[in-house]
């Protein structure tokens, strides 16, 4: 029969096999390393729910907007979609492996935990670098459909869409606002033909027929149409929720790098204790 120190160096755990927590005791401060791992990786869960949360809650309402802005206005919403689930489920195999005394559970948690870190290190770094791109995407996908806007044959794809996005975020234009629905712009091409400097009603701050006529110019007035352009509109709008993930996420980090010590600290105690 294969000795439990020895198993234990074969990479055999005995420590998830409650008949075996009698070959060992902790020791006060042991003890409390062992509760508080659990309460930090219950928090974590919990956090990583909250991020998955939000994260699902920005893609959704982000969701309507796609068609307008393209896929790059939601895709990171996705990201931290999948990274809370992630931090959700390695929250709980810290708590496992902390409750049952499973130095394979504390060792695989210690790894996850540590690639985690990583990823969410190379991630920030991502955005930062990519955060331009990403806003271009969204540019370009927007003066496309607003070139287009008007022609009953792109409805689906240009007029709709616009309309959405302009009561949705309370915006007019892309990036200067009602003025690019003026006629000497050149940007709103099918659309001025029939409109010398009018805006389309979804732009007004109460919608009626023919209420944005004449406010195509770089003074409107903010009592009949929205002077903000869609682009900084949904820019503030995923930045604002952005950066409440991005707080969880710093957080995240923080009981990480706490979990990592726990977890090393617990299963020594465990293996030093057969």
């Amino acid at each position: 029969m294969v000795h439990i120190h020895q198993a234990h160096h074969l990479g055999l755990d005995y420590g998830a096999n409650p008949a075996r927590i009698s070959h060992y005791h902790l020791d006060l401060g042991e003890s409390c390393v062992k509760w508080i791992l659990f309460a930090l990786n219950f928090v974590i869960s919990l956090v990583g729910l909250c991020v998955a949360g939000l994260g699902i809650y920005v893609a959704t309402a982000a969701k309507s907007y796609e068609e307008f802005f393209g896929s790059g206005s939601i895709s990171l919403s996705y990201v931290f979609i999948g990274c809370g689930i992630l931090i959700c489920l390695i929250g709980f195999l810290g708590c496992c492996g902390a409750m049952r005394h499973s130095t394979f559970m504390l060792l695989m948690y210690f790894v996850f935990v540590l690639m985690l870190f990583m990823v969410q290190i190379a991630g920030i770094v991502t955005i930062l670098v990519f955060k331009d791109d990403v806003k271009s995407q969204i540019k370009e996908a927007a003066v496309t459909k607003l070139a287009e806007y008007g022609n009953p044959a792109k409805s689906d794809v240009a007029t709709k869409p616009i309309d959405v996005v302009q009561k949705g975020l309370d915006c007019c234009g892309i990036e200067t606002g009602p003025i690019e629905w003026a006629a000497d712009q050149k940007k709103a091409t099918y659309w001025i033909r029939t409109h010398d400097n009018d805006v389309p009603d979804s732009c007004c701050v109460t919608e009626t027929t023919n209420c944005g006529k004449n406010e195509a110019k770089a003074t409107p007035d903010p009592a009949v149409v929205h002077t903000k352009g869609c682009e900084t509109a949904l820019y503030d709008y995923l930045t604002d929720n952005m950066l409440l993930i991005g707080g969880l996420g710093v957080a995240v980090a923080f009981l990480e790098l706490f979990g990592l010590c726990g977890s090393f600290m617990l299963r020594r105690a465990i293996l030093h204790g057969y």
